[in-house]
């Protein structure tokens, strides 16, 4: 992708975030992907603070929940140190709700990127993000609050071990069998299943 491309993609999904309407699901559903690409692909950081209320929390698992909007913005500065190309790929998006009772989306998404920053293990090690191996799923709350939406929960898990694994610098016994039989090109479906998507599949 050359620099005007881009520049461009990138003006199309400020645009679809800062001017959202909030009138529908599939609104909002079009809106928190375009805030999640421009916060991981194009580091916009602090668009955390424009959409997530400030005692808001992040439900994880093993108890390990994000409590406040900095506890959040702290966790993504600290993904994005250690995997400075990170990006998030949508297997799907899906929400529901209206103006008058708020909304509720759920998305799931995997992770792309390379370990060349620094973790809390140290130095990153060159090791990437395998395809599909390290998996997000969240669901989020929005309300209207003081005439501003903001997600006030959310409740999600992530593939934590295949995280640290890669920092670790721990190779994946899957991946071994993976190199000794290659699955197929991407987005090839053999026997006629169903293919696997990167992009949105559902939205409303």
């Amino acid at each position: 992708m050359n620099v005007d491309k881009i520049v461009n993609e990138r003006k199309r999904l400020e645009y679809i975030v800062d001017n959202c309407k909030f009138e529908t699901a599939e609104q909002v559903c079009e809106l928190f992907e375009a805030y999640t690409h421009l916060i991981w692909k194009y580091k916009q950081v602090g668009r955390i603070y424009d959409f997530y209320y400030d005692d808001m929390i992040i439900h994880r698992e093993g108890g390990n929940d994000l409590i406040g909007i900095d506890q959040v913005v702290q966790d993504t500065l600290a993904c994005l140190a250690a995997f400075p190309d990170m990006e998030f790929k949508f297997y799907g998006i899906h929400g529901v709700g209206n103006p008058e009772e708020g909304f509720r989306f759920g998305q799931a998404v995997h992770f792309a990127g390379t370990n060349t920053g620094i973790s809390k293990y140290g130095r990153g090690n060159g090791t990437s993000l395998p395809p599909h191996e390290c998996v997000d799923l969240c669901e989020c709350l929005i309300k209207n609050v003081n005439g501003r939406w903001r997600v006030v929960e959310e409740w999600g898990t992530r593939s934590t071990e295949t995280m640290d694994r890669i920092l670790k610098g721990i190779r994946s016994s899957s991946i071994e069998k993976i190199q000794e039989h290659p699955l197929p090109e991407e987005n090839q479906a053999p026997n006629g299943e169903l293919e696997v998507k990167e992009e949105i599949l559902v939205k409303g």
